[in-house]
């Protein structure tokens, strides 16, 4: 009992129970994972007019699927079992009620998993009236920068924030008539300017992904803020409307996505980034405290959906 053999018809070790031969699983200290990692979205700009926010950057390596600002799927990555590796979730911009001399909003926050590091999207530009200057898009900058926010719209022609790597700009608001913010950039296109058309306003697209096995999308941009002949639509994708009040939050959970422009005084939230990590289930995953994080199989996978940290100093290791 307890003797330990190499059988070679089974090509697997062997152990003896005392009464039967037992096959002994065994796993190499190395493996390969997939991961998508997105930072958060920036908030629509406030004080009328708003650009939209612009989404977190969108990071994958999962089935050669695409990467935001239409980046082709990033190389293999190994883990080690043994090996604490940092996780840190990016929040999403918060938005301000805007006055001509208060700022416009925030950006997302940055995700991380070990050494890949997702920034977040830009916030929308506010409401530019004559003699202002801080109606622009915040830009989201490189390496690992996502979407630029959307440009104000008003008297002034807002511009949009220029994007990193991983997102798309966003678009220009429309200066006179109508006085309308244009949407911020999404991970799968830019935003579009404002305007009265029937695009004119919207967030740039949100990107698919099907890490957990479903297709999800992810990190829209949200929609400007719409005044007088200004369209209403929504942002694009998961991305949170200007439309013509407030209130325009990015209101799908962790999905990365902006918020919308304001049409009254504030703007709207983005919405947080995520981490998902999909790796065999041959290995088991463990959070350190202060992680919030659901596990689920998807085939011989499993599938780990970290949603929130709580500082710069939680991790995930492998066994």
């Amino acid at each position: 009992t307890g003797t330990i053999i190499f059988y070679s018809n089974f090509n697997a070790l062997q152990v003896y129970t005392g009464s039967q031969w037992n096959v002994i699983n065994t796993k190499t200290p190395n493996f390969a994972i997939n991961y998508l990692v997105i930072g958060g979205g920036g908030s629509g700009g406030g004080y009328f007019r708003g650009g939209g926010g612009g989404a977190g950057a969108l990071r994958t390596n999962w089935n050669n699927e695409s990467q935001g600002g239409g980046t082709s799927s990033a190389a293999a990555k190994t883990i080690s079992i043994g090996s604490a590796y940092s996780v840190i979730l990016g929040a999403g911009g918060a938005a301000v009620a805007g006055q001509p001399t208060t700022p416009k909003g925030n950006d997302g926050g940055t995700t991380t998993f070990d050494d890949i590091v997702s920034k977040g999207g830009g916030t929308g530009g506010r409401y530019a009236s004559t003699g202002t200057s801080i109606d622009d898009g915040n830009p989201s900058a490189d390496p690992g920068g996502g979407s630029g926010g959307g440009g104000g719209g008003g008297s002034q022609t807002g511009q949009g924030g220029a994007s990193g790597t991983y997102g798309y700009n966003g678009g220009n608001g429309a200066g006179n008539t109508p006085q309308c913010g244009g949407g911020g950039g999404g991970a799968g296109a830019a935003g579009v300017v404002g305007g009265s058309g029937g695009t004119n306003g919207d967030g740039g697209s949100s990107l698919n992904n099907t890490i957990t096995g479903s297709t999800v999308a992810y990190a829209g941009g949200g929609g400007g803020g719409n005044y007088e002949s200004g369209n209403v639509a929504v942002g694009g994708g998961a991305g949170a409307g200007g439309g013509t009040g407030n209130n325009n939050n990015a209101t799908i959970a962790n999905r990365g996505s902006g918020g919308g422009g304001a049409s009254g005084a504030t703007g709207g939230n983005g919405s947080a980034g995520v981490i998902i990590l999909r790796f065999s289930s041959n290995y088991t995953a463990t959070v350190s405290g202060g992680v919030t994080s659901s596990s689920t199989s998807a085939g011989s996978d499993t599938v780990l959906t970290i949603t929130a940290t709580s500082d710069s100093s939680q991790t995930v290791s492998f066994s």
